[in-house]
């Protein structure tokens, strides 16, 4: 799998300008899933990344310094997120890095981040507990068990059938086998709610999963709960939609894709999934979703609207640099090792605003963020319902 390092400079990209980088910058790294089992998911997290670095730079950047941002394309491997944060910290002298993607990667690079002694924020990693023995590690994400008990919730106070269902999920990939083998299980347990037969399970490349879908079929439920990015949830309802499923499919947040509602049609119909950014929120998720949406098209990009997991890229820079202004960052070579440990220590703490609604961090390092509750109706997605995030 290719592997790719650039060097930007804000603006580069956006505005197609390039500028000399002054002897002392604010270099950040950039661990992106563009390629791989993410890809489709991830590729658009540089979008949003760009869009932030360069308001940041044509603002005057941070602390007067302009932000250098050095990206590395993991392709979604764990192994390959490793050695992104130790380039980063070793050759690249970064002072914080966005990323990684992935739950799996956060698994891997999470411990070498700590060894190394800098600060990662993944945008996507939503699997239990990641960060929780790591004091540089933090995840602007919000778990997947809180956000599936809150659209459970949801379904309740709607008056939605939930009395029963079923569980399919993406058997070779981290967190779709942690949603559907673990955390769905309980929840549906605490919640009431009885599962029929036993949970179905799918590699991520199998092409047909008719035989799967065919043991849900075999004593039909109200709803089906789908584990899986959106490759796998599409590929779940219109295979169940095929043998005859009547029901709601419901998805964690791994399926909070915009592209979702499209890419089902008819099939969607009625399916439910939680998602922690929601673009008409007010002025400045509409702002960020216009200018997201038209890089997007300039750069041949085809994605109908930011994704969760886009904003938390998108607020990850900006956050870094509140952090880095409250810690006095200077980019300064020689006090590279402190200023790193000084960025961690202000995250513990800090209380920032962005796209994603109010963010601070639990004690576990993972930020407190709300649900929006979203329905698949018209091949369009609706916001039905919304959870304000628990206080830090």
């Amino acid at each position: 799998m290719l592997k790719s390092l650039t060097v930007i400079t804000a603006g580069l990209m956006v505005a197609g300008l390039s500028f000399a980088a002054d002897a002392r910058d604010i270099i950040l790294g950039a661990s992106m899933a563009k390629t791989g089992p993410y890809a489709t998911t991830a590729r658009t997290s540089e979008t949003a990344i760009d869009i932030a670095v360069s308001e940041i730079n044509a603002a005057g950047g941070i602390n007067g310094m302009k932000i250098k941002l050095i990206k590395f394309d993991t392709g979604g491997d764990p192994k390959q997120a490793q050695i992104a944060v130790k380039r980063f910290a070793q050759d690249d002298k970064a002072l914080a890095v966005i990323g990684p993607f992935a739950s799996g990667e956060a698994r891997v690079a999470f411990p070498a981040g700590e060894r190394l002694g800098i600060v990662q924020i993944p945008n996507a990693s939503s699997g239990p507990k990641l960060a929780d023995k790591y004091s540089y590690a933090y995840r602007l994400t919000e778990g997947e068990f809180l956000q599936f008990t809150r659209l459970i919730v949801t379904m309740k106070r709607k008056g939605m059938k939930i009395d029963n269902t079923q569980i399919a999920y993406v058997s070779d990939e981290f967190i779709s086998k942690i949603v559907g083998t673990k955390l769905m299980p309980v929840i549906f347990k605490m919640q009431k709610v009885k599962i029929v037969g036993d949970a179905v399970g799918f590699p991520t490349a199998a092409f047909d999963i008719a035989p799967q879908i065919s043991k849900l079929m075999q004593n039909p439920a109200q709803n089906v709960a789908v584990a899986g990015i959106v490759e796998a949830t599409v590929k779940t309802a219109k295979e169940l939609r095929r043998q005859g499923h009547k029901g709601r499919i419901i998805g964690s947040g791994i399926s909070a894709d915009p592209d979702l509602a499209g890419k089902l049609g008819k099939d969607g119909e009625g399916t439910l999934y939680a998602a922690w950014f929601w673009k008409d929120r007010d002025a400045r998720t509409k702002s960020f979703t216009a200018k997201f949406n038209a890089l997007n098209k300039k750069r041949g990009i085809s994605k109908t609207n930011p994704h969760h997991v886009d904003a938390s890229a998108y607020d990850i820079v900006y956050l870094l640099k509140a952090a880095m202004e409250k810690a006095g960052t200077t980019g300064d070579p020689k006090k590279l090792k402190a200023e790193r440990t000084a960025i961690r220590d202000v995250l513990k703490t800090i209380k920032f605003n962005g796209v994603t609604g109010n963010i601070c961090f639990d004690k576990n390092g993972d930020a407190e963020l709300p649900a929006y509750i979203m329905e698949v109706h018209n091949s369009d997605v609706r916001m039905i319902d919304s959870h304000p995030a628990k206080k830090c």
